[in-house]
């Protein structure tokens, strides 16, 4: 406990449950499973991290808002964000063609994902890489840094344990591992931004939320989890042009 203290991680974990059990409880008592009141929980997140950046750093508003990542990033980062989010669509229309299956949509599926974006997209990224993964990092390398920051990412996709089948619960805890490094990733390299891993982590979820597979519904999820937990390691062989010192991958 007091090698926690001494790395500052202490505040970092207390501010993250504050966020994290915010977040969880605003979305169930709106019953935004699929972002349906994905905007209001999102604001709730912003203006809750908003408060806990200040009280821990003491910053100003305008302060808070730019560490927290809610400000531009660069352009060809978020195109990667963009390229990767697309490749990874392509799987549904592959796997209803190799399997047979009809694969829809649900009804309203662009309000929806309106909504998953600012709540599983921004709202997340918020809370674990603008502050969770920021605050680690201003201490230690990209991959210590994004070690700890899986730490609370791992533990609340344990809840999933609760209400899934123990094959997806169990792959979707991988998935919350192996994802951690590739956002955190697009953070940095895009200067401390959450739009682009918040792009790219909305359409992790929006893929499999707003897809209706019938009885494939089962092989479908696990086929998504397990594309989405390998291909966005690509990032990390991109060439770079930040000094080593300075640069995510050279971190690593």
């Amino acid at each position: 406990m007091k090698a926690l203290a001494r790395s500052g991680a202490v505040p970092t974990l207390i501010g993250f449950s504050v966020l994290w059990l915010l977040l969880d409880c605003a979305a169930g008592v709106l019953g935004s499973v699929r972002g349906e009141s994905g905007l209001i929980v999102c604001a709730l997140v912003i203006l809750a991290a908003i408060t806990c950046e200040r009280v821990l750093s003491r910053r100003s508003v305008g302060e808070a808002i730019a560490v927290l990542g809610l400000r531009g990033t660069s352009p060809g980062v978020l195109l990667w964000a963009l390229s990767l989010s697309t490749a990874l669509l392509a799987y549904f229309p592959i796997f209803a063609a190799t399997t047979g299956a009809k694969l829809g949509i649900l009804p309203g599926a662009m309000q929806l994902a309106v909504g998953i974006f600012a709540q599983g997209g921004i709202a997340e990224e918020v809370v674990f890489r603008g502050f969770v993964f920021r605050r680690f990092r201003e201490a230690r390398t990209f991959r210590r840094a994004a070690l700890w920051s899986a730490v609370p990412f791992v533990a609340v996709h344990l809840l999933l344990l609760l209400h899934l089948d123990s094959v997806i619960a169990l792959t979707s805890l991988v998935l919350a591992v192996s994802m951690s490094f590739p956002l955190a990733w697009l953070f940095e390299r895009g200067g401390g931004s959450v739009f682009a891993p918040a792009l790219l982590h909305g359409v992790v979820q929006a893929g499999i939320k707003l897809t209706v597979a019938g009885d494939h519904h089962a092989h479908l999820a696990l086929g998504w989890i397990a594309l989405c937990a390998t291909v966005p390691w690509l990032l990390f062989l991109l060439p770079t042009s930040k000094p080593a010192s300075e640069d995510a991958s050279a971190a690593f």
